[in-house]
């Protein structure tokens, strides 16, 4: 039986990332944060001024004390040892933001929001490098791609999945999971199933940076690299 973790949260939780330390933030609706150790145990949390949810929280890799969350447009970093107030935060996105990402070497936060753009911030220089905007609906997910900083995937509610280089201004590459699915065999419908449409809600990139997984409303994991390789390792 799954253990269950209890006096944390009194709103729904939204999202969820483990330290390398073996650490847990969760985020929650009503701007809540908590702490909780790998074995269950709260160990701290903090409440953001206003009423915007907690959508994404996100550990430093090469620090596990440096803690990134956003709530609303806003982005906050906080070091776990004290959830007293954030240490900085970052105010660059114009509608709330639903996912945020590191590149390998730290040196880059990407921040997807409702507009359908991804803000890349600069963490050394506090600065926006690059706003990237070809979504025509929400961007609901980004990762960036393992050992390759300036690459990184985006999905969102339009139903595409896009492959982005920072030193262009265009995507390199877009897929469309609703024209995918209508090119590929049909699946039999399982009795009860609605035919929703492939909003894409997540992404996330394999550990070789050439093959993605997303999660879309159809219920299904669209997979993708193997037939687009080529157009993956540009």
């Amino acid at each position: 039986m799954a253990a269950k973790w209890t006096g944390g949260h009194s709103t729904p939780v939204l999202c969820l990332h483990a330290s390398r330390e073996g650490l847990v933030a969760s985020g929650a609706e009503g701007g809540d944060l908590r702490l909780w150790t790998e074995a269950g145990t709260p160990l701290g949390h903090t409440r953001f001024q206003g009423t915007a949810d907690v959508t994404s929280v996100l550990f430093s890799a090469s620090c596990p004390a440096r803690l990134y969350a956003s709530h609303g447009e806003t982005i906050s970093l906080l070091d776990v040892r004290s959830l007293k107030g954030p240490l900085d935060h970052f105010h660059v996105n114009e509608e709330e933001i639903n996912c945020l990402s590191l590149n390998d070497t730290e040196s880059l936060l990407a921040a997807a929001d409702d507009s359908g753009t991804v803000k890349i911030l600069d963490l050394e220089n506090k600065k926006v490098s690059r706003s990237l905007r070809r979504h025509s609906n929400i961007c609901s997910s980004v990762a960036f791609r393992p050992q390759r900083p300036q690459s990184l995937v985006s999905c969102g509610l339009d139903m595409q999945v896009m492959l982005w280089n920072l030193q262009k201004a265009r995507p390199l590459w877009i897929t469309n999971l609703q024209e995918d699915e209508a090119e590929g065999p049909e699946s039999p419908q399982s009795p009860g199933q609605l035919l929703n449409p492939p909003l894409a809600h997540s992404v996330s990139v394999a550990s070789c940076g050439n093959i993605f997984s997303c999660g879309a409303e159809d219920g299904k994991v669209h997979a993708d690299g193997a037939e687009h390789c080529t157009q993956l390792r540009r």
